[in-house]
């Protein structure tokens, strides 16, 4: 892919774990300090399902103790996975949400739940329930909507409080705010400060949209109703504004290709 490898990778302990991809090297655990090898998820012979494509996806690794297992959840390019945190053991699939062209969004745990969302006309969203099952986890789908109905394209997914929000809709950011467990859309979609899709990130009880458009608008975690409390353009434009926004220290920071814009949020 012209994308390159697109993760962030997992530094979990005395690990480095990130996401190859291959057949016999899924997902692989690294000593953080010599990079040797500590183990590796061999997925040959695993069946993924028949959506999607082989490889990594391009989001990145989570942590999840759902069913009383430790274990590393990813979007790859055939769906949800979970493997052993111990030993890099294939434990569970879900491929109902994969599409064809690029499984994007880092997952969203909490407790025995995983929610994943794809773009493209072929993804969607779904409500996972992990439990034990003798020396595996069993994997339940809670709900499912398609890619029509609920959808990230990339950008990421927030979750506060028990409710999800999100930039919804193929090449689009519109805000959206959903309750995890019982997948009932509260508000949105609906035309937000800007245009194209959205990079999200939450402090203080704000969403900071940051759109593909070069504007930055912040909203309200609110599970009532959506409310934008203001926005502005950002002081440089380079190409799609696409990074993901951090905030550190009161201060707002975005990558725009080789820039750093950095913003004093503190007020």
């Amino acid at each position: 892919s012209g994308w390159g490898f697109s993760e962030s990778p997992l530094v979990d302990g005395d690990h480095l774990v990130c996401t190859p991809g291959a057949p016999d090297a899924l997902i692989v655990a690294l000593n953080k300090s010599t990079g040797d090898l500590v183990w590796k998820t061999d997925i040959s012979g695993v069946d993924l399902g028949e959506k999607g494509k082989e490889g990594a996806g391009y989001g990145s690794l989570v942590i999840s103790n759902a069913g009383g297992v430790k274990q590393y959840v990813q979007m790859t390019g055939h769906g949800l996975v979970g493997v052993s945190a111990k030993d890099g053991k294939f434990l569970w699939n879900y491929n109902r949400i994969a599409n064809g062209t690029a499984n994007i969004p880092t997952p969203v745990v909490s407790g025995d739940y995983v929610f994943g969302s794809t773009g493209y006309k072929d993804g969607g969203s779904a409500l996972l329930k992990l439990e034990p099952d003798g020396a595996g986890i069993a994997v339940t789908e809670v709900y499912h909507y398609s890619s029509k109905e609920l959808q990230n394209h990339h950008g990421g997914m927030i979750l506060v409080d028990g409710k999800i929000y999100l930039g919804s809709g193929h090449n689009n950011g519109f805000p959206q705010c959903v309750d995890m467990l019982s997948g009932e859309l509260l508000w949105g979609k609906q035309r937000g400060a800007g245009s194209g899709s959205a990079a999200i990130v939450y402090g203080d009880g704000n969403l900071y949209f940051r759109y593909e458009d070069h504007t930055m608008a912040l909203v309200e975690a609110n599970p009532e109703k959506y409310l934008l409390k203001g926005s502005f353009r950002l002081d440089s434009s380079n190409g799609k504004s696409w990074p993901h926004p951090v905030i550190q220290n009161g201060k707002l920071y975005l990558r725009d290709q080789g820039e750093l814009l950095v913003y004093d949020v503190r007020e």
